[in-house]
């Protein structure tokens, strides 16, 4: 498999033979979307080259796409943000707002913000916001909306709403597959196959995560190999393989630490964690959980945070150390209380209520135009038929008029026997 320096020196090789300027950011962005939280800090001058030159032709949508990705995997992968570009996200928000005429990317911009949303701990704003960018779509490119259900997929999933996941996942791969965005497909398929294993599923999961590594590989994708490693953990877990499954997970931190990947190593711990606290090994698990939590609270991640002061107080409940469970029993609570009160639940849920009515009508509106349009095209059929009719009843009246008459040919069949008698 390629190393990233293969990788992005062919980039490099393939940018330099782009003459158009913003031909070549349009490039940096597809190229970041895909690579940006797989090779660390060594994709980071990629980025500083696409702001650059979004900043020399004044191409805002290039400048906001780059430091909005700049930010979110500054939060996911280590040494990515060096504080050279850093914005808040309400500079941000002022700079996206430019790029309402230009759909296609107004749409992606959303999408990255909302994920950074997300991550952050608001769940409402990130809902709210990929709602917003799904009303995007005309003018954006079906890789843009494909991204977004991608999104929902995930915010489903991580609210526990599995259906609804499986559903935006399924969309999502199926619109990558009309854009033949190989990266996108494998992210969706990655989903599908945590649902199956959420749902019980497990036999329909293993060729979807086998499926997404075998593209992970191909495309020489570190951070999506780790992932893949990850979820085929969670599979032997879930088929209480545990051995196997400790050894995929091991396989997953592994490479997480070559790139930095920090919400990733997060997740991998987490899980390492709960695999030994199944297994009653309780000092490693407490081993991996500490160490995941001390990278929670680096990248600010509440909702990892949230997980792992949970098994925290489950493991010192088995250890029979009321002091420490306790302690970590209010952490999580306190968390979990700010996440997920009763009424930021509610709000989700009337933001995905509004949301869902919004698409009713719209697809109903849709609905109603096609049988307009139905209508329309089978009045113009029936008139074009009735002035084919018309055409053939005038064509037949002429021929009628110009054929004799049986009287006549009779009358000249009797002539031409007595010319010959």
């Amino acid at each position: 498999m390629k190393k990233p320096e293969e990788i992005i020196s062919g980039f490099r090789q393939h940018l330099n033979a782009i003459p158009d300027k913003k031909e070549k950011v349009e490039a940096i962005l597809d190229f970041i979307l895909t690579y940006g939280d797989s090779f660390g800090d060594k994709i980071i001058d990629v980025f500083e080259e696409g702001i650059t030159i979004s900043k020399e032709i004044d191409f805002k949508a290039g400048e906001v796409i780059c430091y909005l990705n700049l930010m979110f995997f500054g939060g996911i992968t280590k040494g990515m943000s060096n504080g050279k570009y850093n914005h808040s996200i309400e500079d941000i928000i002022k700079k996206l707002k430019h790029l309402k005429d230009d759909k296609d990317w107004y749409n992606i911009g959303l999408n990255q913000l909302a994920f950074l949303y997300w991550f952050r701990g608001e769940y409402e704003k990130a809902f709210q916001t990929i709602f917003e960018a799904t009303k995007f779509k005309e003018g954006a490119r079906l890789t843009g909306l494909a991204w977004n259900n991608f999104a929902l997929g995930v915010f489903y999933f991580d609210t526990k709403d599995y259906e609804n996941a499986r559903v935006h996942y399924q969309k999502g791969f199926e619109l990558f597959e009309t854009e033949k965005l190989d990266y996108g497909k494998a992210r969706a398929a990655s989903g599908l196959g945590s649902v199956a294993i959420m749902q019980n599923r497990t036999e329909e999961a293993r060729p979807l995560l086998e499926y997404s590594a075998e593209i992970y590989r191909k495309l020489a994708h570190y951070s999506g190999l780790s992932r893949a490693a990850n979820d085929l953990g969670l599979l032997e877990k879930s088929n209480k393989n545990y051995p196997k499954a400790i050894e995929l997970l091991n396989e997953s931190v592994e490479v997480r630490k070559e790139i930095n990947h920090l919400q990733g190593l997060v997740t991998s711990y987490t899980e390492l964690g709960e695999v030994h606290l199944l297994c009653k090994n309780y000092d490693l698990a407490l081993e991996q959980f500490k160490t995941g939590l001390e990278l929670a609270l680096e990248v600010k991640t509440l909702q990892k945070q949230m997980r792992l002061y949970k098994l925290l107080y489950d493991t010192y409940k088995e250890l029979n150390n009321t002091e420490l469970a306790l302690e970590n029993f209010e952490k999580y609570y306190e968390i979990k209380s700010k996440l997920l009160s009763d009424e930021a639940t509610n709000n989700i849920k009337k933001i995905q209520t509004q949301y869902e009515k919004e698409k009713s009508e719209q697809e109903a509106e849709i609905e109603r135009l096609k049988n307009v349009e139905l209508k329309k095209a089978y009045q113009e059929i029936e008139e074009k038929n009735k002035d084919i009719m018309d055409s053939i009843r005038y064509a037949k009246r002429i021929q009628i008029s110009l054929l004799p008459t049986d009287k006549y040919i009779e009358k000249n069949i009797e002539r031409l026997r007595g010319n010959k008698n």
